[in-house]
């Protein structure tokens, strides 16, 4: 198996490998469970805001990882109690399947507190993806009120300013010639005032 470690050094010098995805929730989690690993246990939590088939997971369990996704099944109905998230799934499968169990209060508290600082970061990068594509959208419709005005020349030449890069001489001379009175005309005020009238006055033939 490779190194988590080495992949996610190699991330930063730009170099991925591609792994194969998951094709349900429900092997996902019998993944994390088959590692045994405590701290991955704690991603459980997020997957079971979604809907799983306990018996087809179970199915693929011992008793001893059985035991473990009770007991996690149980805390997170706990969790979402706390959280106000409709948890009537995980509460029928709770009830259908005689899960129970005595949850510790200090490990309670550990998945509680991982569940909200994965959560936060959960919405964080939903927040940032919806940013991302709010700003493609913006892009694209600059760049279309762009075009009815600018040639592509000029288009390039004010995308590299706006890219903070070096121009050259000649493409200095040009945009002082061709370019900038054409900005200074559109951020002119009054321009703008009668053009604003000329849109919004009523057209007759």
């Amino acid at each position: 198996m490779i190194s988590a470690k080495l992949i996610k050094d190699l991330e930063k010098h730009g170099f991925e490998l591609e792994f194969p995805g998951y094709a349900s929730n429900e092997e996902k989690i019998i993944d994390i469970l088959k590692e045994k690993n405590e701290r991955l246990y704690l991603a459980i939590p997020l997957l079971l805001k979604q809907d799983f088939d306990y018996k087809k997971i179970t199915g693929r369990l011992n008793r001893a990882e059985i035991y473990d996704f009770n007991k996690i099944i149980s805390i997170t109905n706990k969790i979402f109690n706390y959280e106000k998230i409709d948890n009537s799934n995980i509460k029928k499968i709770i009830n259908n399947n005689h899960i129970k169990g005595y949850i510790n209060k200090n490990e309670f508290q550990y998945y509680y507190n991982a569940f909200k600082q994965f959560t936060e970061k959960e919405e964080k990068i939903i927040e940032e993806h919806q940013q991302e594509q709010l700003n493609i959208r913006n892009n694209l419709t600059t760049n279309k009120a762009l075009s009815k005005i600018f040639s592509p020349a000029k288009i390039r030449i004010m995308g590299d300013i706006f890219a903070h890069e070096k121009l050259t001489n000649t493409e200095l001379k040009y945009y002082y010639k061709a370019i900038k009175p054409l900005i200074d005309a559109l951020l002119n005020e009054g321009l703008q005032k009668y053009l604003n009238i000329i849109k919004e006055t009523k057209k007759y033939r």
